[in-house]
Order: structure tokens, then sequence, then C-alpha cells
């Protein structure tokens, strides 16, 4: 159920969020393991719906994580080995992978780390987790009768799952494993969520080296500055006034007068924290652009035009003496 709230997060890229005891509490099982059909009951009570692949294998889990899917992925800890492994790991139990790959291992969230954390997992070892427990299920859920059709099969490894989830728990792990006596040709049982439709937006970018113009504008300190046009992703705040590169005239549909976009210095846009030249967006009422002349023979006069222009205003707004 842990598993499942981590999905229903991805799913809605934020708008839902849950917990292991919350999903628990949507559904009538509340006593014992749990299988794919209590956490679709789940789901439903927040008006989503789960994809249940039971009777897939594991092959057809990599395939949904390559298409953008999270998988809840139901293993025998111990065979899949993972790094929060607790205790013997005899037991069934169930991971979310995330669809992000770094070589052979995918990002995976175990409700049994502690602290809770993402961690990184070999792809055979969650294979051979998969794949062990649908064995362990098959077998439970034919007890060497011949094999039912489909459909009857897939119920009784449910109902074999949530049976075996019951008995065996990391508080009391099985003495021995459950059999496995081969013919579940790689069935193995999971659920995903659909492929995200995020909503696309416009983001911060590292900016070429060398990025010039001819417009420049004044920042004041404390200025916040966004990612997207629509001022809806923070990024930071000027720690200090500078005078800045002038990229775009102002855009963003919502926000009132529009927003312009600057060329700042900033590691918050970036996952590493290194600071790089950045394209970002502030109010477009928040500053005003000016232009500084190409050739360096008229830099200095403009430059004292600009400083008259300052004196000039500043003696308009005082009071008289």
């Amino acid at each position: 159920m842990a598993s499942i709230a981590t999905g229903i997060d991805y799913q809605t890229a934020g708008a839902t969020l849950s917990s292991g005891s919350a999903m628990r509490a949507r559904q009538p099982d509340q006593s014992g393991g749990t299988d794919s059909s209590d956490a679709a009951y789940a789901w439903e009570s927040y008006g989503q719906a789960l994809r249940i692949r039971d009777g897939a294998t594991f092959d057809d889990a990599l395939e949904d994580l390559e298409a953008g899917r999270l998988v809840h992925l139901d293993v025998w800890a111990a065979a899949a080995a993972g790094p929060c492994l607790s205790g013997s790991g005899a037991y069934g139990h169930t991971v979310a992978v995330a669809p992000e790959r770094s070589g052979s291992r995918w990002l995976v969230a175990d409700p049994w780390c502690s602290p809770a954390r993402w961690q990184w997992w070999e792809t055979e070892l969650l294979r051979a987790g998969a794949e062990t427990w649908g064995g362990m299920t098959y077998t439970a859920a034919t007890a060497g009768r011949p094999r039912p059709a489909e459909l009857v099969l897939l119920a009784l490894m449910r109902l074999a799952a949530r049976r075996l989830m019951t008995l065996y728990r990391p508080d009391a792990p099985a003495l021995l494993d459950p059999p496995d006596t081969g013919g579940s040709a790689g069935r193995t049982l999971f659920t995903t969520t659909a492929i995200p439709q995020l909503e696309v937006r416009d983001m911060a970018i590292n900016a070429a080296a060398g990025l010039r113009t001819n417009l420049r504008a004044v920042v004041p300190q404390g200025l916040e500055f966004f990612e997207d046009p629509e001022l809806r992703v923070r990024l930071g705040a000027m720690s200090a006034a500078a005078d800045v590169v002038y990229v775009g005239n102002p855009i963003g549909e919502l926000v009132p007068g529009g927003s312009r976009a600057i060329l700042v210095n900033t590691g918050t846009a970036y996952n590493d924290g290194s600071v790089r030249p950045t394209i970002v967006y502030v109010p477009a009422a928040s500053i005003d652009p000016y232009t500084v002349p190409t050739s360096s023979d008229d830099l200095a006069g403009a430059i004292d035009e600009r400083d008259r222009q300052w004196r000039d205003w500043l003696l308009d707004g005082s009071p008289t003496l």
C-alpha cells in the first residue's frame, strides 16, 4: 500500500498525495496481506485507475518502465536482495520502480527503507525477486492440479499472494521458502501507473557561453526569478542588485503585465548546484530595459547620459526646500 501511494503521487504529478495507511484504510481488506484488487479499490477512492498487469512477465514490466510508467512490482524480498532488505527477506513485498534508469539499475522506492529514500537497484535482482514470487504464487494457486483457464489462474494467484503475504512478513519471515514447482511461464504480479500527461511548460535555459545582446536591465536585490514565463516555479531571488543581460520582451499569458526573460548566474536550476548563466523570468514591471550602444566610442557618452537621466529623476521627485 505504501508503494501504490508512491505511484499515485507519480501519476498525478503530485496533485494527489497519500500514504500506506491511508491507502489501506480506503479499501475493504483491513487484515492480513493485500493484492492488486485491494490496491485498485484504494486508487478508485481517489478517482484514479490502477493498471493491473498480473500474469505478465518481467520483460513486460521493463517495457512499461521504458514507456514512462511507474511499476508497483511484487517480489520475494530475499531473492530481490534489495538495498533496504529487512531481516532474512523470506516474505513477499511490493516495491515502486520508477521509470528512471542508470545503466543496469532502476530507481526504486522500497517502503522498508528507513529513512524513506530512493535507491538504485539492479535489474536482474528485481527480475529474480519478481519471478521467484510469481513462481511461488503460481504453485500455491495450482497446488499440483491441472492448470485452470488463464483468468481463473490469475484470480487464484492473487488469492495465493494475499495468503502468502499474510503468513510471511518482515516480523515473521518464512523458515522455509514456499515451494516453486515451475510451470509459471515467467508470470509475475505487478501493477502500473498510466504514463503521466505532464503539463508542457517553458523551462529555465542553460544559456550558451558568450550570449550577448545590446540590451541590459538593472535588477534590484531581492527580486524573485522563475523557471517559466508564467512565474509559477520559483528558482530564487537576487542576492544583490545587478546589471544583467536582457533577453526577451514581455510574455506570459497568465501574469498581469507579462514577464521578461533575463540572464543571471545561478545554480538553483540544476541538480548539481553548479552556477551557470541561465535564462530566467521576472515580472515585466520589475525592470526597465535599456540599450547599450554597440560602439565603444559611444559607451562613455551613453553612461554619462544615463547618469544625467538618473539625477534628473531624483531631483524631480525631491521635496521642495
